[in-house]
């Protein structure tokens, strides 16, 4: 198969269903919104150079700027504030709007997510995608320094004193997955890179690697490694998931050993973040034990036993592509590429929904349903299919799901 054919015919029907999902009533947000929409044309345009992409851009760009001032909205990464804005600076940085004449909006939007970041965090609301960790994000794609000098602190200060010490390292209990009919005193935490442990350190990594608390980061985010390491599997058990997803004060798996290959749940999440600190602190133990991981989910995990039932990037076979693509593009070991390639031909394989935008549909939780957003929808398989035929452009979006 061609890949690059298949998926330029198959961008070009993600463009026309987007462009028909954003002429609606579409919600704002990054994640599952029309803001999302608006990177995707970012990147397109990037890879076609046709001006109606750059057109729809401008287009969404002042739609969120409208509805930021004229909307309530909540303030999460995934579908509020946090999210548009950050989407507005990283487009911002690619040229596709200028900062002076928004500055003033952005000083304003920097109180308010400041304080309501650390807010959730004092009330250990860690979640990434919808409590108040994601909102770190926007301050880290933020082109003011100052701001982010004024509110990274802060929040590493929240997240070290809020941190559970363990003879393994140090942790974050769970407060959004946790079990109702756990004993009493019982503590959950979570695996997951959208919701748990793995998400902490990442946004500690990249606090770091913007040289904000540097030797406070690295200290926090070794511990946290430490312990998540410790969470895995025992060796010689028959499991194809290296680690859970959710786990007590012992280290002991909550809902079974196995989890799903995805962004939001699994082995790649957690070896994503093992690479990055690799990258964070220039310690080769970080890569080796990502690669490891990595080496295992190739040789241990296909389409029947990782519970992919669809395209998307959260946990479809266009983010498992993707995530093998990021690993390759850091560092140029072949075997990740082929995974990626693998993976694509699946996400190639995916578009047979007659009624689905450009064939894709997202399984939810009864059935198969209609997505147009980054992380459930066409929206993000795009994105995925883009970074594959286009490898002269950084997919820089990516951090907006703390993949690099």
């Amino acid at each position: 198969m061609d890949y690059k054919k298949s998926a330029g015919k198959i961008l070009q029907d993600i463009s026309s269903s987007l462009d028909s999902f954003t002429e609606k009533d579409a919600t704002p947000g990054l994640l599952g919104g029309y803001t999302g929409a608006a990177l995707f044309y970012a990147y397109y345009y990037q890879l076609t150079e046709k001006e109606e992409h750059l057109n729809k851009i401008h287009q969404l760009l002042e739609r969120a700027l409208h509805d930021l001032a004229a909307t309530a909205l909540p303030f999460s990464h995934c579908n509020g504030i946090a999210g548009m804005v950050w989407c507005i600076q990283h487009l911002i940085k690619a040229g596709f709007a200028g900062e002076d004449e928004l500055e003033d909006i952005f000083e304003e939007v920097d109180e308010v997510l400041g304080k309501e970041m650390l807010s959730a965090l004092q009330q250990r609301e860690y979640d990434f995608l919808h409590q108040g960790l994601g909102i770190a994000l926007y301050f880290l794609e933020r082109n003011h320094y100052t701001a982010a000098e004024k509110w990274l602190p802060a929040l590493v200060d929240n997240l070290q004193s809020t941190a559970i010490e363990t003879p393994a390292g140090i942790t974050w209990k769970d407060q959004l997955t946790g079990l109702s009919d756990q004993p009493a005193g019982s503590r959950s935490f979570n695996l997951g890179l959208a919701h748990g442990v793995p998400a902490i350190i990442a946004v500690l990594g990249m606090i770091h690697r913007k040289g904000i608390a540097v030797a406070q980061t690295e200290t926090m985010i070794r511990k946290g490694l430490s312990w998540l390491e410790a969470c895995q599997n025992q060796p010689g058990e028959e499991n194809t998931s290296l680690y859970p997803v959710l786990v007590d004060q012992h280290h002991q798996a909550l809902t079974g050993k196995q989890s799903r290959l995805g962004w939001c749940y699994g082995d790649l999440g957690i070896a994503t973040t093992l690479l990055n600190a690799g990258n964070w602190l220039q310690d080769d133990y970080y890569t080796e034990s990502a690669l490891r991981i990595f080496h295992h989910t190739i040789r241990n995990r296909n389409i029947h036993n990782s519970f992919v039932h669809d395209a998307c990037l959260c946990h479809g076979s266009a983010g498992i592509a993707h995530i093998y693509r990021r690993a390759w593009l850091q560092t140029n070991e072949s075997f990740l590429l082929n995974g990626a390639t693998d993976w694509l031909q699946h996400t190639l394989q995916m578009n047979t929904h007659k009624e689905g935008p450009a064939g894709f549909r997202f399984l939810g939780k009864d059935d198969y349903e209609n997505s147009y957003g980054i992380l459930e929808g066409v929206a993000g398989i795009g994105l995925s299919l883009i970074a594959a035929i286009d490898p002269d452009t950084d997919p820089a979006w990516d951090r907006c799901i703390l993949l690099c």
